[in-house]
C-alpha cells in the first residue's frame, strides 16, 4: 500500500467531519476576526482561540466512535490503540494546516497586530487538551456525546476563569499540552484487549467500581 493510497484509505475510515469541522471553524474565526471594530473583535477573539481547537476535539471524538468493527480490530495483528493514534493523525494534520494558513492570512490581512508563534502554541495546547478530554471521554463512554458536553465545558471554563487568573501564551499552552497528552495515552490505554475486555467483564468498571 502506497502513502497516498494508505492516507485516502484513512480519510475515508475517518469520515468527513475529520476535513470539515477544523476547515470551517478556522473559516468561521478568521471571518470573525476580519469582521471589524466592536463586537466583531470580542468574537473574533473568541472565536481564533476557542473555534478550531473544539472542532477538532469534536472530529476526534467522532473519529474513535466511528468504527462499527471494534472485535474485529481486536483480532486483527495491528494493535487497536495504534490503528486510532494513525486515524487520529489524519484530523491533527487538517487541524495544523488550517491553523498554520488561519495565522498567516490574519498576519497579512488582520488590521490587529498579532504574534503568529504564540497563537500557533496557544491554538496547539487547547487544541490537544479537547482533543485528549474528547477521546478519553469517548472511549469510557463508547460515544461522542459525552466529548460535546465535555469540550463544551471546557472552552467556558477557559474563556470565564482560566483567562482571567492564568497568564496568555506559554503559561497556559504547555499545562494544557501535557494534560491534554496524557488524557490520550490513557484513552489509547483503555483501547487495548485486555483493558477491553476487563471492561465488557466488568460494566461497572467505567463507572469508578459505583
Amino acid at each position: 500500500m502506497t502513502a497516498a493510497t494508505w492516507w485516502a484509505y484513512e480519510a475515508r475510515r475517518c469520515g468527513r467531519q475529520a476535513v470539515i469541522l477544523p476547515l470551517a471553524a478556522a473559516l468561521l474565526a478568521y471571518l470573525a476576526s476580519t469582521a471589524g471594530p466592536g463586537t466583531g473583535m470580542l468574537l473574533g477573539r473568541t472565536l481564533l482561540s476557542c473555534a478550531l481547537p473544539a472542532a477538532t476535539a469534536l472530529a476526534c471524538a467522532a473519529v474513535v466512535a466511528r468504527e462499527p468493527a471494534l472485535e474485529l480490530h481486536l483480532s486483527l495483528p495491528t494493535p487497536y490503540p495504534l490503528t486510532v493514534a494513525r486515524r487520529l493523525g489524519w484530523p491533527a494534520t487538517v487541524t495544523a494546516f488550517a491553523a498554520v494558513a488561519l495565522v498567516t492570512l490574519l498576519s497579512v490581512t488582520g488590521d490587529d497586530p498579532l504574534d503568529p508563534g504564540a497563537v500557533l502554541l496557544e491554538l496547539a495546547g487547547l487544541t490537544v487538551l479537547l482533543s485528549g478530554a474528547a477521546v478519553w471521554a469517548t472511549v469510557r463512554s463508547g460515544s461522542p456525546a459525552p466529548a460535546t458536553g465535555l469540550v463544551v465545558a471546557a472552552v467556558l471554563a477557559k474563556l470565564l476563569l482560566f483567562d482571567r487568573v492564568l497568564p496568555e501564551g506559554a503559561g497556559q499552552a504547555l499545562p494544557e499540552l501535557l494534560v491534554g497528552t496524557l488524557l490520550t495515552a490513557r484513552a489509547l490505554k483503555a483501547l487495548e484487549p485486555g483493558a477491553h475486555l476487563a471492561r465488557t467483564a466488568d460494566p461497572h468498571a467505567a463507572d469508578g467500581g459505583m
